[in-house]
C-alpha cells in the first residue's frame, strides 16, 4: 500500500470509551502505523442532547494513557459549514428532497409495520407532494419551530443492491429497497449520523474505514452518498465485537468493558494493546501463525498486523488471558522503563491498604484518606488470617495511597538503584502493577511488626544475624547464602525444623505464609530492616 493511508477513530462522546473501542483505536492504529499511513482522531458529537464535554476529555484522555499516537484532530459539531455544502451538491443534483412528516406520522407508519411484522421502509410519500402542500406543510412545521427534513431519493440513484468487498467479511451485498429514503438532515436541523460521517470521510481524504461490525449496516446508506456525490468510497473493514465467557456481547455496562478497571488493577497499556491485537486475530511471524504472540514494542506489532487475518466471527475476551499477557510484558519490559511507567501511567489508582499509618509517612503531600476500622471489622477479619498484622498500641486504619507516592517514597528509602532491584525482582514474581506495589508497600515499607509463628525462633533468628555481619545493611556478605547457612546452624544446634524457620522468616517480614523468595526479600530489604522486623 502507499503513504497516503488515511484510517480514522471516530467516537461519540456520549459516554466513556470502554474495551471494544479501544480495540477498533487499536486496529486503525496498527493499520496506519503499517502502512505508513496516518490516524485521524474525530469526534462523532452530532448527538448534541447526549454528547458531553466531560465523555470527550475522558475519551482523549484514555486515548493518550494507552498510547496510541494520532495525527489530526477533529470535532464534527465544528464542521457544520462542511456538511452544508455536501448537501448543496445534492441538491443541485436533485438527490434530495424535503420530507414534512413529523415524528407521530413517522412512528404510527413503524408501529403499523411491526405488527405487520414486516421491516419498516419510508414509503417516500413527501416526495409526490405538491408545491401548494408543501408551503401548507411548511408551515406547520415552522409554527413548531420545525424546518423539513431531508432525504436522499434512493429512486434517482437507481440502483437495486449495494455491493462492495469487506477486508474482514469479503463480498457484501445489500437489497437497496430495504433502506428506504433515509435522513439526512432532520427536523430541527441536525445532521445524521450516516451523512456527517461519510461527509468527512470523504473530506478528510479517509482511505480505509476500520470499525466494529455493529456498523456494517450503514455501510450501504454510505456507499450510495458516495455515488450521489460522485465520489468513490473509502475501503471498508468490519471487525468482530467482543463477547465474553458466556457468549454474551460485551456491553458499556459489564464492569470489565470500563477501561478505569484495567488502570485500577494494573495493568500496563502495552499489554492491553498486545491483548486485544491477537483476540480475534491471528498474526504469520516467520512463516507460523499465532494467535496469542507476546510482542516486544508496537512496531513489532504493527509489522506483523494485517487487518485481513481477522476473524469474521466473534472475539472471546478473557481476563485471565490478558493477565497473562500482562505477566509476559513485566517480564520482558525493561525495569527502568517499568518504573517510569509506574509513574506515568498509574499516579491517579488508588487501592485500599490495611497498614500502620503512624509508622509510615510517605510524604507531606500524600493525600490518605484515614478512616477508623469501626465500620470495617468484616474486612479487618477477612484479611487477618492472611497478614496477621500484630497491633503493638499501633492504629491500623485503612489507607487510600497512591501508586506514585509510593514508589517515591522508596526511591527516598532505598534509593534509586537498590529500588531498581526490588522493582525488578518483584516484576518477575507478580502479574499486574497492583499486585507489585502492594507487595512494595506491605513488605519493603511497611515499617510496624508482623506477628511471628514462633517467638523462640524469631529470637533466634535475630540473635544470629545480628552477629553474623556488620551493622551496615548494604554491605554484600549479607546475601541468600550466608541467611541460609544461619538458617541450617539454627536449626542443627536448637534441633528446630527448617520449614518452621522459613515460615517464620516469612511471617515476619511479609506477614504472610507464602510468597516469592524469602531469601531474595530478606537481601533486599537488608540488615537493618530485617532485624528490625525480627525484633521482640
Amino acid at each position: 500500500m502507499n503513504n497516503n493511508i488515511r484510517v480514522r477513530f471516530a467516537p461519540s462522546p456520549t459516554g466513556h470509551l470502554h474495551i471494544g473501542g479501544l480495540r477498533t483505536a487499536l486496529f486503525n492504529y496498527l493499520f496506519a502505523k503499517k502502512n505508513s499511513g496516518k490516524l485521524i482522531l474525530r469526534i462523532d458529537d452530532t448527538d448534541i442532547a447526549r454528547s458531553k464535554q466531560e465523555y470527550e476529555d475522558s475519551i482523549i484522555s484514555d486515548i493518550k494513557w494507552f498510547d496510541i499516537k494520532y495525527d489530526e484532530f477533529y470535532r464534527q459539531s465544528e464542521r457544520k459549514d462542511i456538511y452544508e455544502k455536501y448537501l448543496k451538491i445534492l441538491e443541485e443534483k436533485d438527490y434530495v428532497y424535503e420530507c414534512f412528516c413529523t415524528e407521530e406520522e413517522l412512528l404510527r407508519s413503524k408501529e403499523l409495520s411491526i405488527s405487520l411484522k414486516k421491516p419498516y421502509i419510508y414509503n417516500g410519500r413527501c416526495l409526490h407532494l405538491s408545491g401548494a402542500e408543501k408551503e401548507n406543510l411548511r408551515k406547520k412545521l415552522a409554527d413548531a419551530g420545525l424546518v423539513p427534513s431531508i432525504r436522499l431519493n434512493m429512486l434517482k440513484l437507481g440502483c437495486e443492491q449495494v455491493e462492495f468487498d469487506d477486508m474482514v467479511h469479503g463480498k457484501v451485498v445489500f437489497n437497496v429497497k430495504l433502506l428506504g429514503d433515509f435522513v439526512l438532515k432532520t427536523s430541527d436541523n441536525r445532521f445524521t449520523y450516516n451523512f456527517a460521517s461519510i461527509v468527512d470521510d470523504i473530506d478528510l481524504d479517509i482511505t480505509h474505514i476500520i470499525r466494529g461490525e455493529d456498523h456494517i449496516s450503514n455501510t450501504p446508506r454510505q456507499i450510495l452518498l458516495c455515488k450521489a456525490l460522485g465520489i468513490g468510497s473509502p475501503m471498508f473493514a468490519h471487525i468482530s465485537l467482543l463477547y465474553g465467557k458466556d457468549g454474551k456481547l460485551m456491553s458499556k455496562r459489564d464492569f470489565n468493558a470500563n477501561l478505569e478497571h484495567y488502570k485500577k488493577e494494573g495493568y500496563l497499556p502495552q499489554a492491553v494493546l498486545n491483548y486485544l491485537a491477537i483476540t480475534g486475530n491471528t498474526f504469520i511471524v516467520n512463516d507460523e501463525c499465532f494467535s496469542d504472540e507476546i510482542f516486544t514494542s508496537f512496531d513489532e506489532m504493527a509489522h506483523y498486523f494485517d487487518i485481513k487475518r481477522t476473524k469474521s466471527s466473534g472475539a472471546i475476551f478473557s481476563e485471565e488471558k490478558l493477565k497473562f499477557v500482562n505477566e509476559k510484558w513485566l517480564q520482558q519490559l525493561n525495569t527502568d522503563d517499568l518504573i517510569y511507567a509506574i509513574k506515568e501511567k498509574f499516579i491517579l489508582t488508588e487501592y485500599i491498604n490495611l497498614s500502620d499509618i503512624n509508622s509510615i509517612n510517605i510524604s507531606d503531600s500524600i493525600n490518605s484518606a484515614d478512616t477508623g476500622i469501626e465500620n470495617n471489622d468484616t474486612d479487618l477479619e477477612n484479611n487477618e488470617a492472611d497478614l496477621k498484622i500484630k497491633n503493638n498500641n499501633t492504629n491500623i486504619r485503612n489507607r487510600s495511597i497512591e501508586i506514585f507516592d509510593v514508589i517515591n517514597y522508596a526511591e527516598k528509602e532505598y534509593g534509586k538503584e537498590r529500588l531498581r532491584c526490588i522493582i525488578d525482582f518483584l516484576k518477575n514474581e507478580y502479574k499486574t502493577v497492583k499486585e507489585i506495589i502492594l507487595e512494595l508497600d506491605n513488605v519493603f515499607l511497611y515499617k510496624g511488626k508482623y506477628s511471628y509463628l514462633d517467638e523462640e525462633i524469631a529470637e533466634l533468628l535475630f540473635e544470629n544475624l545480628r552477629g553474623t555481619v556488620g551493622n551496615n545493611p548494604e554491605i554484600s556478605d549479607f546475601n541468600e547464602v550466608l541467611i541460609k547457612n544461619t538458617i541450617q546452624k539454627i536449626s542443627k544446634e536448637n534441633k528446630k525444623n527448617i520449614k518452621d524457620i522459613y515460615e517464620n522468616l516469612r511471617m515476619a517480614l511479609t506477614g504472610k505464609t507464602n510468597g516469592p523468595s524469602i531469601l531474595k526479600i530478606a537481601v533486599l530489604l537488608g540488615k537493618e530492616r530485617v532485624l528490625s522486623k525480627l525484633m521482640i
